[in-house]
């Protein structure tokens, strides 16, 4: 295919007295082409080919869940397992071209920032937060307890965020890891701390009953203020939990009767869990279920 330029240059060196063999070698293109072109009076617009996609038979479907999701968004590696139940062949890389080009048309694009990350030992260190799932007169809350080295998490539902339900929680995350952490990560959360730095550095005013429930238990550590990043284990956890397990679910129930409830949600998160933790980590090139 030639430019419309050089089909102009073709005719011009033709009128100025230059053979194809002399317009072939100042325009280095193949002869056959410039006599092709020369027959023409004017250059015919290109017809791009398209050739069919692996995703095509699908795009009513993703774009179906797209909208579904909205405001909020599905993670390609959601729709890429949903569509390959049905038969999907494709790479994921075409399905994210697809569904980047949708949300531009539809949300803009989404700017991603850089986050600085360090690794702990086996055992030593889990991080743990609380994160908002649902607000209203119906809140849905997820304690989240994520295993530093192996990245395997344990997640649990509640509608209140009550000491009793903060310390039960825990337990339940040590029942289900089979043990306790020697150190566990939080931010600066009401249910572990009541004023940071109350008597001198470091020296922390705790939320009594939770310091009780620590002992002899684990050591329980905290983020510097405005230093989220240093659990940023668990805030990766918490946002991936909300974009591929919690919008595709809510997604999937729209227009249904079923009520979304904490204990709707924790039977389908144990097994969804599992699933996740056969997929190779992306920081830790390994599965979790292999590390923990």
């Amino acid at each position: 295919m030639i430019k419309i330029e050089e089909f102009v240059v073709i005719h011009a060196l033709k009128r100025q007295g230059h053979s194809i063999r002399s317009i072939a070698r100042i325009t280095k293109i193949d002869r056959r082409t410039i006599s092709k072109r020369l027959k023409e009076q004017e250059m015919k617009p290109y017809k791009e080919r398209r050739y069919p996609s692996k995703v095509d038979s699908y795009k009513n479907y993703i774009e179906t869940r797209l909208k579904q999701a909205l405001p909020d968004r599905i993670p390609s590696t959601v729709i890429l397992d949903e569509i390959q139940s049905y038969g999907y062949e494709g790479k994921i890389r075409i399905l994210q071209n697809y569904m980047s080009n949708w949300y531009k048309e539809h949300q803009g694009v989404k700017s991603n920032k850089p986050i600085f990350r360090f690794e702990t030992d086996p055992g030593f260190q889990a991080q743990v937060d609380w994160t908002d799932i649902r607000g209203g007169k119906k809140p849905i809350y997820a304690f989240v307890m994520m295993l530093g080295y192996s990245r395997a998490p344990f997640i649990y539902f509640t509608d209140s965020m009550k000491q009793e339900v903060w310390q039960e929680c825990h337990e339940r995350a040590f029942i289900y890891f089979g043990g306790t952490p020697k150190t566990i990560l939080y931010d600066n959360l009401k249910s572990a701390i009541i004023k940071r730095d109350k008597y001198g550095k470091n020296r922390h005013g705790f939320n009594q009953a939770f310091l009780d429930f620590c002992k002899g238990h684990f050591i329980p550590k905290f983020c510097k203020p405005y230093r989220a990043q240093t659990k940023g284990k668990v805030e990766r956890s918490n946002r991936y939990l909300k974009e591929n397990f919690y919008i595709p679910l809510k997604a999937s129930l729209k227009g249904s009767t079923i009520e979304i409830t904490p204990q709707l949600l924790n039977s389908h998160i144990f097994g969804w869990i599992e699933k996740t933790n056969q997929r190779v980590h992306g920081t830790t090139g390994e599965k979790p279920a292999v590390r923990l």
